[in-house]
């Protein structure tokens, strides 16, 4: 699957936080789950980890 070029999503230098490896993306993937349509998400190709940006930035400021 090729992110950049098929979804526009953006390679980050983070960590994914389920698997620990760099393959982390960000961007909006088509998708027919209501929680993440038209909602920018955190994508791992690896281990296929997705979560919405908004809910891992409130993950990160609630610890």
């Amino acid at each position: 699957m090729k992110l950049k070029n098929e979804f526009g999503m953006k390679r980050l230098l983070a960590s994914c936080p389920n698997c620990s490896l760099t393959s982390l993306y960000c961007g909006m993937i088509p998708t027919e789950i209501k929680s993440l349509s038209n909602k920018e998400v955190l994508f791992c190709k690896n281990c296929k980890f997705v979560i919405p940006v908004d809910e891992f930035k409130n993950a990160l400021l609630s610890t």
